[in-house]
């Protein structure tokens, strides 16, 4: 039922003075209390918009007993003209006081209120003397505690409308009650309720509410989570609050923001409502085979079908090593800047590579979104864009793309594009390391298994030296420490020099951590002794070198320039 409908409902429901009762279903986080509210408050902005004097509002979140409903609805009477407050001790003593036949001879009522919890079991019924000709919402009805049951609460409804002269609505989820409750439930429902109605919002209407706002941001959640399909309000908000954790990391680059934010968007829902999202576990290991067609179709559940549709159309391919990142920082409640700022650099250059005439993304494209007979156009396609692009292309979509040409007949072009991988892509030795790389247990072919083994056996320590550097500050095993503090001092000038920015800061974190070190190791000393040997000969190099190297102890003199020592890092190795 569209929202519009629900509200005009609601506003009749609340302008008529006949008692009634209103049931509101539908699935949790969709915004019926929040609606409900919300129309509440703009029918007592208008003249007649509450037929009724008093308005009460329950949950019965793990209520167990009647008794507990009861002093719950009169504890949160008000008056029409209060439904924007929360109920108080001042809004109940003017409702007893004010209700209809009560305000003397049931005035000693009101002084029993400041301690009325410490006679609840006894003074409950009393206090629910004052409720009547009013109206009650009755909330979660589906997470009541265990000892009441549907049937009690629904007889509590009718005694309310037939002796009471209450209209009642009660709002709930009643997919989420316990099957033999549920039962009980619909069984005395049609009995019960007047008018029952299903709040069902689109995808575009829950988002609105969500997020209101017309801020850039806000607008740009508002595409992704309605392209998602979410409709529940409470998981677009926390979307809202990790893209919004997000963006001070990301701040400078607005395509790489746009990109995590489709990420988010995906991967909140995913964390935050598994039953109807596609599963991390899907989109980490099983969306690539999907993507790929190296999936058979017999062995695809009808729901990863509906999955694979659903993400071609928002266009999340596969899930990368910034996708990770992000994963992480979901499940943690915060974000790692170093690893959002070191795997970003790689999206930005993915993006750039993608706008490129010819593109990989774009030749797969030619595979993805049509369903022409063009198989030699496209595999022709893909691999002219393979050689070109290769240097952008990550070892999970060389699996993919090999294992596309081989069942397709192409077994001499996917070695060959293997063996021009390998022998072109100047990496480091963790590259080619597939027991290191997030997605090596995806990677499926042989001849690339043994091609990326063969190349790793080529690269020496020596070679991956400036890595070592620059994970030292995550920890170090003792091979580590000896390669680097062997390493020649002309080897870390180069290498502080060719760095920059958060690669820079992390490398000499990591190299001067020891200085504080008791008991260091010769090995830690060594590594910390050429590392300052190295920042003394940048520092000779200009005034303004002179100058930066001397916040790591580094104290350079020169005839036309004298600079006084910085304090150095404390031990921790602080950046």
């Amino acid at each position: 039922m569209s929202t519009e409908l629900v509200k005009n409902e609601i506003s009749r429901f609340l302008a008529s003075k006949t008692p009634e009762v209103l049931c509101i279903k539908g699935k949790w986080g969709v915004g019926k209390t929040f609606s409900w509210r919300r129309y509440l408050q703009e029918a007592s902005q208008r003249t007649a918009g509450i037929g009724l004097e008093r308005y009460a509002y329950v949950s019965l979140f793990g209520v167990n007993s009647l008794d507990e409903v009861k002093y719950a609805i009169f504890e949160g009477t008000v008056k029409k003209d209060q439904v924007h407050q929360k109920a108080s001790l001042d809004t109940l003593k003017s409702t007893v006081e004010s209700a209809e036949g009560f305000g003397r001879k049931y005035a000693w009522l009101a002084n029993l209120i400041p301690g009325a919890k410490s006679y609840l079991s006894g003074a409950a019924p009393a206090f629910f003397l004052t409720v009547r000709n009013q109206i009650v919402c009755i909330d979660d009805l589906e997470r009541k505690g265990s000892k009441l049951e549907s049937a009690d609460v629904l007889g509590l409804t009718s005694f309310l409308k037939e002796e009471r002269g209450c209209k009642v609505v009660l709002l709930l989820n009643d997919e989420a009650l316990a099957s033999p409750d549920r039962q009980k439930f619909e069984a005395y429902l049609e009995k019960v309720v007047d008018v029952s109605l299903t709040f069902a919002p689109t995808a575009q209407e829950c988002v609105s509410v969500a997020l209101p706002d017309a801020d850039t941001d806000s607008q740009l959640i508002r595409d992704r989570c309605s392209s998602l399909g979410i409709r529940n309000i409470r998981v677009i908000k926390k979307i809202e609050r990790l893209v919004r954790t997000i963006k001070p990391l990301l701040q400078e680059d607005a395509e790489v923001f746009d990109r995590a934010t489709s990420s988010l968007a995906l991967i909140g829902w995913s964390y935050y409502q598994p039953d109807e999202a596609p599963t991390l576990d899907y989109l980490i290991h099983k969306r690539p085979k999907s993507l790929f067609g190296l999936k058979k179709s017999q062995d695809t559940p009808e729901k990863e079908t509906a999955w694979n549709a659903l993400l071609d159309a928002y266009g999340y391919m596969s899930t990368d090593e910034f996708d990770l990142v992000l994963i992480d920082g979901v499940r943690n409640g915060y974000f790692d800047p170093e690893k959002v700022e070191l795997h970003a650099k790689e999206i930005r250059e993915k993006i750039l590579a993608a706008r490129a005439e010819g593109s990989f993304e774009e030749a797969w494209r030619k595979y993805h979104d049509s369903f022409d007979n063009n198989q030699d156009e496209v595999l022709d396609g893909i691999y002219s864009s393979f050689m070109k692009n290769y240097n952008h292309i990550s070892p999970l979509n060389l699996n993919g793309t090999v294992s596309l040409f081989r069942e397709l007949g192409r077994d001499a072009q996917a070695s060959e594009m293997i063996k021009f991988y390998v022998a072109n892509r100047d990496e480091s030795r963790k590259f080619f390391d597939l027991e290191e790389y997030a997605f090596g247990s995806d990677i499926t072919d042989p001849e690339i298994v043994d091609a990326f083994n063969a190349k790793l056996a080529t690269i020496s320590e020596e070679r991956d030296l400036p890595a070592l550097l620059l994970r030292l500050k995550d920890g170090w095993d003792g091979d580590a420490l000896a390669a680097l503090a062997t390493m020649p001092v002309d080897e870390y000038y180069r290498i502080l020099k060719e760095s920059s920015g958060q690669n820079l800061r992390r490398i000499i974190a990591g190299a001067l951590q020891f200085e504080g070190v008791v008991n260091a190791s010769p090995a830690m000393k060594e590594i910390s002794k050429r590392t300052k040997e190295a920042l003394t000969r940048i520092g000779e190099e200009s005034d303004v070198n002179a100058r930066r190297v001397t916040k790591f102890g580094v104290h350079v003199k020169k005839p036309d320039l004298e600079i006084q020592s910085e304090a150095a890092p404390e031990a921790s190795g602080a950046e």
